[in-house]
């Protein structure tokens, strides 16, 4: 079982009050609940936060006491230190929404580049989905042969047998920078908000496998886009 990272809206809160909202929130999702006219489990565990992917803060905001600071490690001796101008949550009018979107833009711009320069070293390359299409019996989950001739292209093999470049670059690197420049930043700009899930303010829980293709990380940004200001966005990390 994996441990996912939820988006929660919440109504404006007052200050101390975060964990008993989220509580409340999530409640119907348990995996271990009972009772008539409950939602399928979505959780079975869940901590304050999600280390590495907190929210970037507005400039001048950073002391605001409605600013959601807590943050649960997921195991005993766990340390994680948050940057002041990031936090797990807050108010939405507090939040860099926009800057976050634009710092991940730039991000995926140099990775972008980065992996041209690498890849330019090596043959084309087929991405992994262009030879599940062409294997009948196969999948993405159960790629078989697919799989095999994927990874033995020259720049997958250099990739996959260097670490640093496979947590850089990923394993579907030839699929995810093929779509092209444009469209390779955009997806990593809407994924900086966009996580495993998404729980909207009137109790939906939306998750990618609902939406065809990459979707959901449109509607999440949509979504997030038309709260208002004092609606409250935090992170929490569970266990799925």
């Amino acid at each position: 079982m994996a441990r996912e990272v939820l988006t929660v809206c919440l109504p404006p809160l007052v200050p101390g009050v975060v964990r008993e909202a989220i509580r409340e929130a999530v409640s119907s999702f348990d995996h271990n609940g009972e009772g008539e006219g409950l939602s399928p489990g979505e959780w079975d565990e869940w901590w304050l936060g999600a280390a590495g992917q907190e929210f970037w803060i507005k400039s001048g905001s950073e002391d605001d006491p409605r600013l959601i600071r807590e943050h649960e490690p997921l195991r005993e001796n766990d340390l994680h230190v948050i940057p002041s101008n990031r936090c797990p949550g807050g108010p939405v009018g507090l939040l860099d929404i926009d800057g976050q979107r634009s710092r991940a833009a730039a991000e995926a711009d140099a990775l972008w580049r980065e992996w041209v320069e690498f890849s330019a070293r090596f043959p084309p390359a087929r991405s992994l989905d262009d030879l599940i299409a062409e294997e009948s019996e196969a999948t993405y989950l159960h790629a078989g042969p697919a799989w095999h001739r994927y990874v033995a292209q020259p720049v997958m093999r250099a990739v996959l047998d260097d670490r640093a470049l496979e947590a850089r670059f990923g394993q579907q690197a030839v699929g995810e920078f093929g779509v092209g420049r444009e469209l390779f930043v955009r997806r990593k700009e809407l994924a900086s908000l966009a996580h495993d899930g998404l729980l909207t303010l009137d109790g939906k829980w939306s998750a990618p496998n609902s939406y065809p293709d990459h979707e959901y990380a449109e509607s999440c940004n949509r979504y997030i886009d038309a709260l208002s200001p004092d609606v409250v966005l935090v992170n929490i990390t569970y266990h799925a």
